[in-house]
């Protein structure tokens, strides 16, 4: 009964038994390993996920979402990925983008500015069955910033006197259903959707929620939470959580510092990757110093390293290291990666 089931599977649905169950996942260095961790539990060798799946991220006004989509796409063009940016906030300025390594020339970087949200689906399925006609290996990765700014058709074809409730939710729905079949099909795709956040008006939960409806909540496979700590006039935190998470253990967050004008700054990075060994267990700590665990002092022997793994220090120090020794900094990351995945 068995075989003659899936041979007539095979036999009346030829595509659908095509497909296969996905057993590893490709990924996008972010260039940030603790916010690596947060995405896919690799701080080394994760990142957002280009297996057509949907990473969502959403926080309030000027918590560093788009900054953080400028940072995966400086990554993805150094690695030479294709990259749509749709634009619907219209915020982008050359001088900012070339802040982060954004090169605007570099073949397979388009960037559009959408007229409504059915037109921002229309690009991304566009995009998609392009890349399966022409059978496309080139990894692409999709930007849209931000939903919440994207009308749609119908908002914007009614006057400012017209009531529209639920018209995003709705055209959501419908069209993320569309593109999900073509995303797994087209490959090496990764899609970060960034929203905005709005006050909870229900007595209970958290203060804010993301617009749109449920739908987009449900196709997220990951789901990340911005916020702002400690503003200041020349930086601040950027604490990146995640709310959902399909890949990797949900609950995780980190805190990088980021500066206004030169971006996440690979100091800035290291800092919070040596709070992210600290969290771990890979680095103790006894009130004020720090010290190295076993599995780093074995790693610093086999790779005789000139670093003195019996004495305290303060993690600042250790950070250092780090950025003064770039191979030292790899071997780390390399014994992270191993030792958050037993």
């Amino acid at each position: 009964m068995a075989s003659k089931l899936s041979a007539m599977f095979k036999k009346n649905f030829p595509d659908a038994m095509c497909a296969d169950i996905i057993s590893e996942i490709e990924y996008l260095d972010s260039g940030i390993p603790s916010s690596n961790y947060v995405m896919s539990g690799k701080p080394f060798t994760g990142g957002i996920s280009l297996n057509g799946k949907i990473t969502v991220m959403y926080g309030t006004e000027g918590s560093g979402k788009t900054s953080y989509a400028n940072q995966l796409i400086a990554q993805a063009q150094k690695r030479d990925f294709e990259v749509l940016y749709i634009d619907s906030e219209t915020t982008v300025t050359q001088d900012r983008i070339e802040q982060f390594g954004i090169d605007k020339n570099k073949d397979g970087f388009i960037y559009v500015v959408p007229d409504n949200m059915e037109q921002v689906f229309e690009m991304i399925e566009d995009a998609c069955k392009e890349k399966i006609k022409d059978q496309d290996n080139i990894p692409l990765l999709i930007v849209w910033d931000t939903i919440a700014a994207t009308g749609t058709k119908d908002e914007i074809e009614r006057t400012s006197y017209d009531k529209e409730i639920g018209s995003q939710s709705s055209v959501l729905t419908r069209n993320l259903r569309r593109i999900r079949p073509l995303l797994r099909k087209a490959g090496r795709v990764g899609c970060l959707f960034v929203n905005q956040a709005r006050d909870n008006q229900e007595m209970y939960g958290d203060i804010f929620k993301m617009p749109g409806g449920r739908a987009i909540q449900h196709e997220g496979v990951i789901i990340l939470r911005v916020n702002k700590i400690k503003p200041g006039e020349t930086s601040q935190g950027v604490r990146i959580s995640s709310t959902k998470n399909k890949i990797f253990n949900p609950y995780q967050s980190t805190t990088i510092q980021f500066d206004y004008a030169r971006g996440f700054t690979k100091e800035y990075v290291i800092s919070a990757y040596s709070e992210f060994l600290k969290d771990i267990g890979l680095i103790g700590q006894s009130g004020a110093w720090c010290f190295l665990t076993d599995e780093i002092k074995a790693v610093v022997k086999e790779k005789n390293i000139n670093i003195d793994t019996e004495s305290k220090f303060y993690l600042k120090d250790f950070t250092t290291k780090l950025l003064e020794n770039e191979q030292f900094y790899k071997d780390i990351l390399m014994l992270s990666e191993g030792y958050v995945a037993k």
